[in-house]
């Protein structure tokens, strides 16, 4: 028996609005909700890693499993990747930036799948679920990845973080006595 209908704990954000983010032919639309269609990651220094937490609803009647894969693992950890959501349920997922200063790593283009499938009822863990991989998922979402500028402005280098500077006293004018 299906749970009772209940009010949506948020609307669904919708897929990106970037259209290299679309479903590729053949995907299944995604059928659950999140709370964003992109990823802000706040600015931080360099080495200070930054996180974001998304919200995850299953509006379904089923018990649902979830994969969330990344662009990179050496950048980008998500706790948890891989998951189960019951019925009309909710799941935050944290999604971790190492904030690293391999500078080609942060120049690409980043973005981060969500897919999803039923899962049995009797089904104890969710990893064992996906083990053949991607290609009987039920629903698939991209949504893509942007790291926010430094709102003093200041540009860091690719391996120094952004200090803040006093700036520097005028130099003395030629043949004026020093202070």
């Amino acid at each position: 028996m299906a749970p009772p209908k209940q009010p949506v704990p948020f609307e669904d954000a919708g897929a990106s609005t970037d259209a290299t983010m679309a479903n590729k032919p053949n995907e299944p639309t995604f059928k659950l909700s999140l709370n964003a269609n992109k990823v802000e990651f706040p600015f931080a220094p360099i080495g200070r890693p930054t996180y974001v937490s998304l919200r995850l609803h299953n509006p379904t009647s089923n018990r649902i499993t979830f994969k969330v894969r990344c662009t990179s693992a050496d950048i980008f950890r998500v706790q948890p990747p891989v998951a189960f959501v019951n019925p009309n349920g909710l799941m935050t997922i944290t999604i971790w930036n190492a904030n690293t200063d391999q500078k080609q790593k942060m120049e690409k283009r980043h973005y981060f799948a969500f897919y999803h499938k039923t899962a049995f009822p009797s089904a104890r863990l969710a990893p064992p679920l996906w083990k053949n991989g991607l290609k009987d998922a039920e629903g698939v979402r991209r949504i893509p990845v942007s790291f926010l500028p430094d709102p003093s402005g200041a540009k860091p280098s690719a391996s120094q973080p952004a200090a803040p500077s006093a700036p520097a006293a005028p130099a003395p004018a030629p043949g004026a006595p020093a202070s």
